[in-house]
């Protein structure tokens, strides 16, 4: 879980990014850092969370991943958005 909300993340940082960057240069060399940072944190998010299954079991894996889930929809659903002209 997360690891799918890091990659949505990612997905609205790289349209932002565009959005402020002022050349391409700077754009490439940022997405490719951000890249980077998200595939480091993923192999981590998959190690805690074997450790989690290990030490809990995997009833505790799941309800931790479905609180994330909720959490996460709450989150979107505060998301302002502008309207269309």
């Amino acid at each position: 879980m997360l690891d799918s909300i890091i990659s949505l993340a990612s997905m609205a940082s790289n349209v932002y990014v565009q959005a402020i960057a002022s050349s391409q240069k700077e754009i490439t060399a940022t997405l490719s850092t951000d890249i980077s940072v998200n595939h480091l944190i993923s192999i981590f998010i998959a190690l805690m969370g074997g450790w989690i299954w290990k030490v809990t079991g995997i009833e505790v894996l799941f309800s931790i991943s479905a609180l994330l889930g909720i959490l996460n929809s709450i989150y979107a659903a505060t998301i302002k958005t502008e309207p269309h002209r």
